[in-house]
């Protein structure tokens, strides 16, 4: 019967269509999870990156400027009350560190600028951080978690598409059926062609 032929052939096709755009969709999810993983790889080096070189480089080099600070306003205080040669030497020794501050100053903006300095004396190395990561805008900006979500949706909506050739399958069935019990072929033909029809809605959904 030509119903049924056109009804199995339609059918094939819904399948094969379904099931190949269900298969690219899950193919561009796979790989917006992959780009996720490499992304979040790149963003977490790069945040490591910017601490080790804030604990590792300008971290000794302003706490020795912020020691010498120290020391030297020690020397001064304690050379007020002073006299003679015990004052002479508190005001070297002052003395001495207002050379060590100045030759160590030009190499730390972490020390030297009024930015970082909190009122305990002490520098704030968070805000320190967060300008050194703001140096990389591109790398700050990277976005994992989005990619992430994106792969979660494509992958849902791959999985929802599959679901289409559920009824897709039945409607075939439905023509076998039609072609064996003649009495009730326009019947099984109608129901077949409202499945297929469903589910090529799905398909292209």
């Amino acid at each position: 019967h030509s119903g049924v032929a056109i009804l199995l052939t339609v059918a094939a096709i819904v399948a094969a269509f379904t099931g190949f755009r269900a298969a690219t969709i899950s193919t561009s999810a796979s790989e917006k999870w992959q780009s996720a993983l490499r992304t979040e790889v790149k963003r977490s080096a790069s945040a490591m990156d910017d601490v080790s070189y804030l604990y590792q480089t300008e971290l000794p080099l302003a706490t020795s400027i912020v020691q010498a600070r120290i020391l030297q306003a020690q020397f001064l205080a304690a050379a007020q009350g002073q006299s003679g040669a015990l004052k002479q030497t508190l005001l070297l020794e002052a003395n001495v560190q207002g050379q060590i501050i100045a030759a160590l100053s030009p190499n730390s903006d972490f020390a030297t600028k009024p930015d970082y300095a909190l009122s305990s004396g002490g520098l704030d190395l968070a805000k320190r951080l967060a300008d050194l990561r703001a140096q990389n805008p591109d790398l700050l900006a990277l976005d994992p978690n989005g990619l992430e979500a994106t792969g979660d949706a494509l992958a849902h909506r791959a999985e929802l598409m599959t679901m289409a050739l559920i009824p897709t399958s039945f409607a075939a069935f439905l023509g076998v059926l039609a072609q064996a019990f003649k009495r009730r072929r326009t019947l099984l033909l109608r129901g077949g062609v409202l499945l297929l029809a469903g589910g090529a809605v799905m398909a292209v959904a």
